[in-house]
């Protein structure tokens, strides 16, 4: 896990009013509400009592962790930490929500981060919505060809890349694929933030199963997707990537 996780930062000591706010998006965790005062942002808050009630579900080795391991909104901060996010500032938002820290609300803690629009302003759709509506035809697949060399540049890691976790930003090419969710590292052995060459192959293995994954979205789901990905398998580094380490 990154440094900081526990650590916040308010903006300021303001308090944002969301009790009568009703949020865009709620995943299991979290409640995505657009910010009052630019439309331009999210605050992701967590749901009442949930870091406690993964806390309290755990297991031990887990437990010893506390309270605060199992907020998704410090870990996504911690992940903004990491050194690649820092390395790429300027330009890491192309594909990855910016992040602006840490707000004050009536329902908690509240982390900023880019509201991704369409061109009605209204929050982008999903690549997962988009898939079911028009499968993986060529402006998808250009804009997924994007993201694996924006990927495999910036080195920014990722957990597993989840098609409701990325957005469609319109551009003139098409689509620009953004991450909203899912920054970091799931991995117990965190050997991807210290070597480059287990982050080119963390990289690549969440690349080849998001290819697979998308395989999976555009088929006839007569199989699971869960017995589906038991059948994963990494294929290892490409010649073109160990070429360039």
């Amino acid at each position: 896990m990154w440094s900081r996780l526990a650590i916040i930062h308010y903006q300021s000591d303001r308090v944002i009013d969301l009790a009568d706010e009703t949020p865009f998006a709620s995943g299991d965790n979290r409640l995505c509400f657009r910010h009052p005062d630019d439309e331009g942002l999210c605050i992701k808050v967590l749901h009442s009592g949930r870091a406690k009630q993964l806390h309290s579900a755990s297991p031990f080795y887990k437990k010893m962790f506390g309270e605060a391991y199992f907020d998704d909104n410090r870990r996504e901060y911690a992940a903004y930490q990491q050194p690649a996010v820092a390395r790429n500032e300027c330009t890491y938002d192309q594909h990855v929500a910016r992040c602006y820290g840490w707000v004050r609300t009536t329902l908690g803690d509240g982390l900023v981060t880019d509201l991704i629009a369409d061109l009605n302003g209204e929050p982008a759709q999903t690549l997962e919505e988009y898939l079911s509506e028009h499968g993986l035809d060529l402006l998808i697949q250009d804009a997924v060809s994007n993201l694996a060399l924006f990927l495999r540049t910036s080195l920014i890691l990722t957990k597993n890349l989840m098609p409701h976790n990325l957005v469609l930003a319109p551009n003139a090419q098409g689509y620009r694929l953004v991450l909203i969710d899912g920054l970091g590292l799931s991995t117990f052995l965190p050997l991807a933030k210290y070597s480059q060459y287990f982050a080119q192959r963390h990289i690549e293995k969440r690349l080849q199963w998001f290819y697979f994954r998308l395989e999976w979205e555009v088929s006839d789901r007569s199989i699971s997707w869960r017995d589906t990905e038991a059948t994963f398998r990494f294929s290892g580094m490409s010649p073109e990537v160990e070429s360039k380490r």
